[in-house]
């Protein structure tokens, strides 16, 4: 039985692992992510998932657990299998995100500090920045406490991958000369019997899980918090519209009662309220025998529709026709 050795590749979900792993293998075996080298040595490539895995369903709680199972089985009696373990980081990124640190430190936590020095970095799409560019954020992971700084000092290598199958190759026959290593998770949940929650990976994703879910709990206290402001402003515009509403009514309740009364004279309602000379031309007509002349069958207007200040003119009118 030959010689095996397992090297597992992980990083955030989009950085190029796939990629990377189909460039690692030999060509005519592309299927394949495992074979067996010219010198008898089977050799294995294990694909990971991201812990901001994009499938629906697929939580960082699944994705721990898997990578875990993983290498337990690969831990055969007191030796383990790993021999290698890459974390691929896209170069292309102008900083380095939530997600991407959120893995970064699952990965640290996965390996613990003796593993260190069996893990290699590769930062890849190098193809979308400038060279000028790419060396800047090199130096910028190099050289940051919270980024790739803490590993390299522990023994892990930082390579450039260009998509081309020599990087590739240059990458998994680096890691082919180390020793086989036993992760910190193994060694946890194998030899210290602890359950997953309480290794430090788990620690941290539990960290990790709280975190947003009191990221979470402002955002909704937030938004509960404008939902009651918005609804105090609607309310306030509801009752001015409402308000307005009922001073309009009782505007138009008081003109039907106005127009009930009618117009008065003497305290008379429904008499039309003539002025003294209309009075004084009835009292002539009366002495003198005069009656009022006929109305006609179709009677038009004497004069203009009434309007204030037109009455006398309708009974100067009234004269002149009698």
């Amino acid at each position: 039985m030959p010689d095996e050795r397992v090297i597992v590749i992980m990083g955030p979900t989009g950085t190029g692992k796939s990629s990377f792993v189909r460039n690692a293998v030999p060509p005519g075996l592309s299927s394949s992510v495992q074979w067996v080298n010219n010198n008898g040595v089977k050799i294995k490539l294990v694909d990971t998932p991201g812990f901001d895995d994009s499938r629906d369903g697929v939580t960082d709680t699944d994705v721990l657990k898997m990578i875990a199972n993983f290498l337990k089985e690969e831990y055969r009696g007191t030796v383990s299998t790993v021999t290698g373990l890459i974390y691929v980081h896209r170069i292309s990124d102008t900083r380095m995100g939530g997600k991407s640190r959120n893995n970064l430190r699952m990965f640290h936590k996965l390996c613990g500090e003796n593993s260190l020095k069996n893990v290699a970095i590769i930062t890849t799409m190098w193809d979308k920045v400038t060279e000028k560019e790419g060396r800047q954020r090199e130096q910028e992971l190099r050289t940051g406490h919270n980024l790739f700084k803490p590993l390299l000092e522990k023994g892990a290598v930082m390579e450039r991958y260009d998509r081309s199958r020599q990087s590739a190759s240059n990458v998994i026959n680096y890691l082919l000369g180390k020793e086989s290593t036993t992760v910190q998770i193994v060694r946890e949940l194998v030899e210290e019997h602890k359950p997953l929650e309480e290794t430090a990976a788990g620690a941290e994703l539990r960290g990790i899980i709280n975190a947003l879910l009191e990221k979470h709990k402002v955002e909704i206290c937030e938004m509960q918090e404008k939902m009651k402001s918005e609804v105090r402003e609607i309310r306030e515009e509801m009752m001015m519209e409402k308000n307005n509403a009922d001073m309009e009514v009782a505007r138009l309740r008081m003109q039907l009662d106005d127009l009930r009364r009618g117009v008065t004279v003497r305290g008379m309602p429904g008499v039309v309220d003539f002025p003294p000379e209309y009075d004084a031309i009835q009292r002539e007509d009366a002495r003198h025998g005069r009656s009022a002349a006929p109305e006609p069958e179709n009677p038009g207007p004497l004069c203009s529709p009434p309007q204030r200040g037109s009455i006398t003119q309708c009974v100067i009118v009234l004269t002149q026709i009698k």
